[in-house]
């Protein structure tokens, strides 16, 4: 963001009239441009595909506040989502974009997006030992420096024990992906699925193509892994996989959830990690990229086999999708025996402003009807619902209960009364969860299982039932 700096040197008998002709222009910017609102000074940006959360602070006194997009010769879309609105333009190159930010009804934030020249292709490339040691050390005074809680589940010795030995490892020089396999060491250490590292989308591309890697799509089940996808048609659908290259598919699955970050000892999210899409890649980052696999396996009953796979680009070889973007967050149905089945697929604001559905509204709407039908037992899926504005979770918890209650299920010292909404709902009730029900929604679950609400049906969420370190967001690039 950079300040526009004008050079003041009228003459004092000009003044009046250049605050008149600048009045002027404010209140033409006010009709012509397009306004959005915001109660809080943190925006998030969707440049792309890129969603960058927190990334923008709104600074009312900056006018314009520029924000720059990375050049791109395609059109793209860029979105900026305040806490309560949002506002989207289809950004071409060496192009710019005027909009309004009113900031809690009195301030008025003049935000342009700018997209310029493209920025220079990232490539994997071999990086010096010190400039590596150098990243590492930032990193690890960062997350001392910014995370909420980063001594929760270890204690500040093991921590500096565990930051050493990875430093010594630091020791030659690497490309991104050996380098990143040790930062998410690190972080999956700490034991905070809040807490995460990522490559540039740009150099996970750049793999993509120029990397095979294993095959097949695997399916994990506690210490076993099936075949989930083969487009070979080497081996059936559900063919058990007993080791690759010798090594047992269990030992491969714990070395591999030591770099996925979750909370404790959390593993419902680990494997949905390894499930959806992630095993190629971290089995080829972690124990190092191959051209063929040595598979042992066996189909129901048959005895112990073994094949040869060649490895392959992951374009050719994945063939479930896993898009978790929905039409609808929300929906209610109803099952024969006088059951209601509510649907929440997210607690997140801005996910609601893309649907255009309306939380509060849809749980109003939905136990008075509840309610005029009596329904006698509910289920509420939460299956796939990765959590968001936790005032949504206390919300829905307010129709589950008559009783006025705090929202986490421990700590409850200085937290907000919540009290019971008009149409509470006093029947049986049954959650359904996975390991994709978190943050918020595994606070929710924490209250409701604290309090004995009802029965769990499923995996264990992906968050700890003690509560995480979730709240304001910090971003540092290496």
């Amino acid at each position: 963001m950079k300040q526009l700096v004008i050079a003041q040197t009228w003459v004092w008998k000009y003044i009046a009239l250049t605050y008149i002709m600048f009045g002027c222009q404010i209140a033409i910017a006010q009709q012509s441009l397009r306004i959005i609102y915001a109660t809080s000074l943190k925006v998030d940006v969707q440049d792309g595909d890129t969603l960058q959360e927190g990334v923008w602070n709104l600074s009312p006194d900056i006018r314009p506040d520029v924000y720059s997009s990375p050049g791109s010769e395609q059109k793209k879309k860029v979105t900026f989502f305040t806490d309560i609105d949002s506002i989207s333009f289809d950004v071409e190159h060496s192009s710019s974009y005027d909009f309004l930010i009113i900031l809690n009804k009195t301030d008025t934030c003049y935000t342009r997006i700018v997209s310029g020249k493209p920025e220079p292709k990232i490539t994997r490339s071999i990086m010096a030992t010190e400039l590596l040691q150098k990243d590492f050390i930032k990193l690890v005074e960062d997350i001392q420096r910014e995370h909420g809680d980063p001594l929760r589940y270890k204690s500040k010795a093991q921590v500096k024990e565990l930051v050493d030995s990875l430093y010594q490892e630091i020791d030659h020089p690497m490309d991104q992906y050996e380098f990143g396999t040790i930062v998410r060491y690190l972080i999956s250490a700490i034991q905070d699925g809040h807490t995460g590292s990522s490559l540039p989308s740009e150099l996970m591309s750049d793999y993509d193509e120029h990397i095979k890697m294993f095959p097949l799509q695997l399916w994990f089940i506690d210490d076993k892994a099936f075949v989930a996808c083969d487009k070979y048609k080497e081996l059936p659908i559900e063919t058990e996989i007993l080791s690759i290259n010798e090594i047992p598919i269990n030992d491969i699955k714990k070395k591999l959830f030591r770099y996925i970050s979750s909370d404790g000892k959390n593993e419902s999210k680990k494997y949905i990690q390894l499930n959806y899409g992630g095993f190629p890649y971290m089995y080829s980052w972690v124990y190092g990229e191959q051209e063929v696999y040595t598979v042992a396996y066996k189909t129901g009953s048959e005895t112990i086999r073994s094949k040869i796979l060649e490895a392959d680009f992951i374009k050719n070889s994945q063939c479930l999708k896993f898009d978790q973007r929905v039409d609808t967050n929300l929906q209610l149905e109803y099952a024969p025996n006088n059951i209601a089945i509510l649907t929440i697929r997210s607690f997140h604001s801005k996910e609601f402003m893309r649907t255009g559905e309306d939380f509060q509204s849809f749980l109003a709407s939905s136990f008075r009807e509840i309610a005029a039908k009596k329904v006698k037992k509910l289920i509420i899926d939460l299956r796939n619902n990765a959590g968001g504005d936790t005032p949504y979770g206390a919300l829905l918890y307010s129709y589950l209960t008559n009783q006025p209650f705090h929202f986490f299920p421990l700590n409850a010292n200085n937290q907000q009364m919540h009290i019971p909404s008009e149409w509470n709902f006093n029947g049986k009730v049954i959650f359904i969860i996975n390991g994709l029900s978190f943050s918020a929604t595994s606070y929710f679950a924490g209250i409701a299982r604290s309090n004995d609400r009802g029965v769990f049906v499923g995996e264990e969420t992906g968050g700890a039932y003690y509560g995480g370190s979730s709240g304001e967001i910090y971003r540092t690039v290496l």
